[in-house]
């Protein structure tokens, strides 16, 4: 007993440690780490190999691989599905796999293919539920459940009547079950994090409370941009201006417009609202507002606004 359970520690570890090098973008380091798992954790290294490749290429929905992407996550969903004997953990994955797929057609305005991937996680979402099952991974399922059925359903007439029919949940709470994940090791723990973060600042408007978590990911990830970018949204939003500073530069120096567009949006943002100069400001905005580019679009709209109110 005493072994197994030293075992199924050091697989946790081994998984947590393969997930540290995907977010720290150290990917010769993941695939020693990958090494390390056995045979019967062939479906947790599937879906690490799928993950390594989303963030390899991010975003990958608009980057070369994106076929190999979609085609990998579909390879992943028939091996789940024919799973003999399925761990706890199964579930998990399925329905990772799942939204994978349904945030890959959403994002290339696929918007049937995504709709029907998302109608295919719900059940396993709602049987999670039910069971209750008090993992972190599906304590971050339960909480994105939660929060985004209830936000949505707020959020139009259109959204409120396509999801009457679905259990409804609770914002606070699916903020509190995201909490509960990011604060314990697991991998799922990193994307709690994110979506704690992202939901406290830019729809609850609570930044404050975001600050620790989105600078735990900028300091335990230095290299990755994506939590570079968090942290400095965060700052902003926070008022803290002159920290943002050299995270902002970072960006804006990018040749990928992925991460140089954001730089820029937050660049006219604070001088804007911290140096109070509109002209250099306007500069920014105007020039995220020239980039056609579909993955920065949001920057893009939220620098026309602005410079709609100069």
């Amino acid at each position: 007993m005493a072994t197994a359970q030293a075992a199924e520690g050091d697989t946790a570890l081994s998984r947590l440690q393969a997930l540290h090098c995907i977010y720290g973008l150290h990917f010769g380091d993941f695939q020693k780490s990958l090494s390390l798992l056995n045979e019967k954790e062939k479906n947790a290294k599937a879906l690490l190999e799928i993950f390594a490749l989303r963030w390899r290429e991010v975003p990958v929905a608009f980057s070369a691989s994106n076929k190999k992407y979609e085609e990998l996550l579909l390879k992943n969903l028939t091996t789940l599905e024919n799973e003999k004997e399925p761990h706890l953990l199964t579930g998990y994955f399925k329905i990772c796999t799942f939204l994978f797929l349904a945030e890959y057609h959403s994002l290339l305005d696929e918007n049937w293919a995504a709709l029907k991937y998302a109608q295919k996680a719900y059940p396993l979402i709602i049987e999670s539920i039910d069971k209750n099952i008090n993992l972190p991974e599906f304590q971050f399922v339960k909480g994105l459940y939660l929060y985004y059925i209830e936000f949505y359903k707020q959020k139009n007439f259109f959204y409120r009547a396509a999801l009457s029919p679905l259990r409804s949940g609770s914002r606070q709470k699916g903020i509190a079950f995201l909490k509960a994940s990011a604060e314990q090791p697991s991998i799922a723990q990193v994307e709690a994090r994110i979506y704690y973060s992202h939901i406290l600042m830019h729809l609850e408007n609570r930044p404050w409370e975001a600050l620790a978590v989105s600078r735990q990911l900028a300091t335990d990830f230095p290299e990755n941009l994506k939590f570079t970018e968090l942290y400095a949204d965060n700052l902003i939003r926070c008022k803290l201006y002159k920290e943002a500073i050299s995270m902002v530069d970072r960006l804006q120096n990018q040749k990928k417009e992925y991460y140089s567009i954001p730089g820029h949006f937050f660049r006219g943002v604070i001088e804007e609202e911290y140096f109070k100069n509109t002209v250099k400001a306007k500069q920014e905005y105007e020039y995220c507002v020239e980039k056609n580019y579909t993955p920065s679009e949001v920057y893009k709209r939220l620098a026309s606004q602005r410079l709609k109110k100069m």
